[in-house]
């Protein structure tokens, strides 16, 4: 058989592998041209060859299965000399070992392929802080089995760690120019605003959406805003503004990340706020004892309108 290019030649042998119901690869010995292209190709059953001992893993606590049983299936993809097309020059069929039956053909690495769909699954669960091992259990879950799943947990792992990967460095463009899109599509509702350092990166950030700031107009005379909650990886602390409604259940009216708890980051997240919210200063504003927080509030909002007030969960926490 004859193909145009050397990869044509190693995928249709991974096709023929995965119906035969074996895995493949790329022998490691290759013969290149004076020019480097290459003239020989194995494409060898992955149980060729024998390992002289087993393979420790890092912790040298487990040893891993020998897989080489000297098998001697393979093709050979030459190059002719006067095109760059290739050509099977030698083709061997028999196995020294059992191949895997329809009913197994899922757990090889042939088959093993992520899809649009897996893709997205991965994306979606990772918003909802659902790692890759338990979202490829309940894929499993719906698909009905492994045996429906044509991909392994260790390609749900590895994708995700692609995505880690490309993102990493851009995690702050990608948030604001988020923010920028939602703005474009609704600019007079909502409102974002961030800051960054010398080293452009990111230190504070603050958004509040039409919902929020629709409440905040309906059940904004009480505030309580609190930064007790921090994020592990970003080492930022998540900042809300909440409220209560008519039916004594809590509503967002706005949040924050910031990268220092100082006087500095409060004033230009109240002031942040204030522009938000049109410069409409809630009656009450409840927060913990922080000093930098109080002279923030005491520097933006008119003390003559908005009382500041200490939680009172604080002061039974920590007054005693």
């Amino acid at each position: 058989m004859k193909f145009d290019t050397l990869q044509q030649g190693i995928t249709f042998y991974e096709n023929y592998a995965r119906v035969s119901g074996f895995d493949t690869r790329l022998y490691s010995t290759k013969k290149r041209k004076s020019d480097g292209k290459i003239s020989l190709e194995y494409c060898v059953c992955n149980k060729e060859g024998f390992r002289e001992t087993p393979r420790l893993h890092a912790d040298c606590k487990k040893k891993r299965p020998i897989t080489r049983m000297g098998c001697k299936a393979r093709i050979t993809l030459k190059l002719i000399n006067d095109q760059d097309n290739y050509v099977i020059f030698s083709f061997h069929k028999g196995h020294t070992h059992p191949l895997t039956t329809p009913n197994s053909a899922h757990h090889t690495k042939q088959s093993e392929n992520l899809t649009l769909a897996h893709k997205k699954y991965i994306i979606d669960n990772s918003r909802a802080n659902i790692g890759a091992t338990k979202s490829y259990r309940l894929m499993k879950e719906h698909m009905g089995g492994y045996q429906n799943m044509a991909a392994s947990v260790t390609d749900f792992k590895n994708f995700q760690r692609d995505i880690r990967k490309h993102i990493r460095g851009k995690d702050a463009q990608m948030l604001i120019e988020n923010f920028k899109r939602k703005q474009e599509m609704c600019s007079s509702f909502f409102f974002f605003k961030y800051e960054v350092n010398d080293k452009q990166h990111l230190i504070r950030v603050f958004w509040a959406d039409a919902i929020e700031r629709k409440s905040y107009a309906s059940f904004g005379d009480v505030v309580s805003f609190d930064t007790t909650f921090s994020m592990n990886e970003y080492c930022m602390v998540f900042a809300p503004f909440t409220g209560v409604d008519n039916s004594k259940s809590c509503v967002t009216f706005a949040a924050a990340l910031l990268y220092r708890e100082d006087t500095e980051s409060f004033v230009w997240l109240f002031e942040a706020f204030r522009d938000a919210m049109s410069a409409c200063d809630p009656t009450c504003l409840i927060s913990d004892q922080d000093p930098a927080m109080k002279i923030a509030i005491e520097r933006v909002f008119d003390t003559s309108r908005t009382r500041h007030r200490l939680c009172m969960w604080h002061i039974m926490k920590k007054g005693p």
